[in-house]
């Protein structure tokens, strides 16, 4: 065989080896391939905007009707409580929702309220108010005399319950909670505290016990002392009304004393601040409680607290009371009417108070027939993310809108998906949570084939304008 052939049967077996292996450990695809626009399946879902993926919380059943009454973010970390049904769920994620952990409890008491500590431990309040003798005044609802504590310490199941108050077989005076829905002050993975009225005008504080331990002495609040029947701030605080003016001091652990109160400038006391405090805040982002005030004589201001600041601050004065709020420990967004065109916008605040009305609208204008409405909002590193579901009986859709230049200017809405005929096929708006630097959304959606829903996650790392599984 000459060199010339021997070099030419050499390479044909070079090529022919290479192809075998090639066949032998095929090339695997580094990229996925997004199902298309209205395909939803078991594990993925694909919008108009962008695809999400199936929410995974193992063997736990979460149904699509859940109620989530408690939102909490903190950097990577989301908590997201409620209920359905008697079902108390919560649905946590500690890494932007890469992954994310479920746990659920039942309870046939009609009361069930949430609440997050500093150290990610959540607590689920459930109670039941005491049947009175007589019908109380109108708009009054009678006290709560029932409540018991289920503990979720992080990485945790929700424990068994923690009986704190029961009515006495007997009949003998017991504490009572007047205001609010027994929402608890969490002071450790097995700690946490309500204010209760031990006698008339005699308040005091409350402790749960460990398994097998007897309850600790309550920590009397001197006389003269309102409380707020809910805690606010992480760690919490405890805010109470006395000569007029509105208090603050720490929530003390057992056994601690009370620390000397500070006042809370500016807020005027009036008849319903006591009973609306104590229906607990309406947003909490890192160590930040808020929660909107009605003042005198047709205003609306924030009420942020923290351990170490403390805001107090008119807004808009066509803020919408029946919508959410947004919030972080820089900036809190509230929906309010633009007064020209008399239709919804969305208005950031600085946390000192400097509330920047937008040059537009993030949505169009609303569906002329009568309809549902539900918006969530929430801050992005560098401005806002909003959603909006609309519904008839006969058509749906799910729109998104964001301002990446801190809530001045808002993009055109953008259809994550819409249709007509069958309303319950489409998709339906959860919650919106800024993790970090990531927003995510939680849909639930009809699954191609099958008769029932499913929980999908979405995520967006710039600000809104794309959109993908986290």
């Amino acid at each position: 065989m000459s060199l010339r052939s021997r070099a030419t049967f050499l390479a044909l077996l070079s090529l022919v080896s290479c192809k075998k292996c090639g066949q032998e450990k095929p090339q695997e695809d580094p990229i996925g391939v997004p199902p298309p626009p209205r395909v939803t399946t078991q594990q993925e879902i694909g919008t108009e905007i962008g695809g999400g993926r199936a929410l995974d919380v193992g063997t736990v059943e979460l149904s699509t009707a859940m109620r989530w009454t408690r939102q909490f973010t903190d950097k990577d970390t989301a908590v997201l409580a409620g209920d359905v049904d008697g079902d108390a769920c919560l649905l946590t994620t500690k890494d932007g929702g890469r992954s994310f952990v479920a746990s659920c409890t039942k309870s046939d008491r009609p009361i069930l309220t949430w609440s997050v500590g500093a150290d990610g431990t959540a607590v689920l309040t459930t109670a039941r108010r005491m049947i009175p003798k007589t019908t109380p005044p109108k708009g009054q609802l009678p006290p709560i005399d029932t409540l018991t504590f289920f503990f979720a310490a992080p990485n945790q199941k929700i424990s068994a319950p923690a009986d704190l108050l029961a009515p006495d077989p007997k009949g003998a005076a017991t504490p009572l909670i007047g205001r609010g829905t027994g929402m608890a002050a969490v002071l450790g993975p097995t700690s946490a505290s309500v204010v209760v009225e031990l006698r008339p005008k005699m308040y005091a504080l409350a402790y749960s016990a460990g398994p097998g331990e007897p309850l600790p002495a309550p920590v009397e609040l001197p006389r003269g002392e309102e409380p707020v029947m809910a805690p606010y701030g992480r760690a919490p605080q405890l805010l109470t009304v006395n000569k007029n003016k509105l208090w603050i001091r720490p929530w003390p652990k057992s056994g601690e004393k009370l620390a000397e109160p500070k006042q809370i400038d500016r807020v005027g006391v009036t008849k319903a601040l006591l009973d609306d405090l104590s229906q607990g805040p309406e947003c909490e982002s890192g160590a930040w409680s808020f929660r909107r005030v009605a003042q005198p004589p047709n205003k609306t201001f924030l009420l942020g607290i923290s351990p170490d600041k403390l805001v107090f601050f008119e807004l808009p004065e066509t803020t919408v009371a029946a919508t959410p709020i947004a919030c972080s420990p820089e900036r809190v967004v509230v929906e309010a009417i633009n007064p020209t065109d008399r239709l919804p916008s969305l208005v950031p605040c600085t946390i000192d108070g400097v509330c920047t009305p937008p040059e537009n609208r993030p949505f169009l204008k609303p569906w002329p027939e009568p309809h549902e409405r539900q918006i969530a909002f929430t801050l992005a590193p560098k401005g806002v993310v909003a959603v909006q579901n609309l519904k008839t009986k006969l058509k749906w859709a799910l729109y998104a809108s964001e301002s990446v230049d801190g809530g001045k200017l808002y993009n055109l809405e953008r259809r994550f998906g819409g249709g007509e005929g069958n309303t319950p096929d489409g998709y339906e708006l959860s919650s919106l949570l800024s993790v970090g630097d990531r927003v995510l959304l939680l849909i639930h959606a009809k699954v191609k084939g099958f008769p029932r829903r499913s929980w999908y996650v979405l995520a967006t790392d710039d600000g809104g304008l794309t959109w993908a599984p986290p």
